[in-house]
């Protein structure tokens, strides 16, 4: 082989040496291109507020970036965390919306931050930077007649899911005692409500096994009434 054919297959692997080791660079980022609310919202308790956030790839690689939503009441801990693991995963360039629904809770003022994750432990983007008050809860819940009183006992009358909140969209709570469902014939003391969410009434019950959350009206009844020490008219 000639002097100048080495020389040319030289550059010829330096040249393709060089675009594969470019080529194989990944470079994984994302940004947030916008959030709602962005404004103060103001909701009375139990009403249902949506939280979404636009998130964009701005990396060289397609990803199932970890996009989150975190609400915290006025100088408390954290209340809660809504997280969605991007599926199918976001290409380079490309957008996509992401939306929660939230239960308003007590009056006061609730901070949220919406963030973009590589993974569990890496951030890549977040907005506002700081966590602002952007959920005001202003006055009383509208007065629901309530066929239970707080403490009162009462009895599941068929397997039932419990949430960590009122409304069909609020996760179930996870908790070792419950597998899914409560099961018929489980006993627990009436905690708070009436809620009115998605055409259901709610009530939060502290039930023996230790599992506590939200279920509706229809799947429990009051122990007394079952025992016949009152009637369902609450007399």
């Amino acid at each position: 082989m000639s002097r100048v054919s080495v020389k040319k297959l030289a550059r010829l692997i330096l040249f393709f040496g060089v675009a594969l080791l470019l080529g194989g660079c990944a470079h994984i980022e994302a940004t947030v291109r916008g959030h709602s609310p962005s404004e103060p919202v103001q909701v009375k308790p139990g009403e249902a507020v949506s939280l979404s956030v636009t998130v964009a790839n701005t990396g060289n690689r397609a990803r199932s970036f970890i996009v989150r939503a975190s609400v915290w009441r006025k100088g408390g801990p954290l209340e809660k965390r809504y997280e969605t693991v991007l599926e199918p995963p976001l290409k380079p360039g490309e957008e996509r919306t992401i939306s929660w629904t939230h239960t308003a809770g007590q009056e006061g003022e609730y901070s949220i931050q919406f963030s973009v994750w590589k993974d569990e432990d890496t951030p890549l983007a977040q907005a506002p930077q700081t966590a602002q008050p952007l959920i005001v809860v202003v006055g009383a819940p509208e007065p629901v007649p309530g066929k239970f009183s707080l403490g009162e006992r009462v009895r599941v009358m068929q397997n039932l899911n419990v949430r960590e909140g009122p409304g069909l969209e609020q996760p179930e709570v996870t908790d070792p005692e419950y597998p899914g469902y409560l099961p018929e014939g489980s006993l627990g003391n009436i905690l708070e409500g009436p809620v009115e969410a998605d055409g259901y009434r709610w009530w939060k019950v502290d039930f023996d096994r230790g599992v506590t959350g939200w279920c509706v009206e229809d799947g429990i009844e009051s122990l007394d009434v079952l025992l016949g020490r009152k009637d369902r008219s609450g007399e």
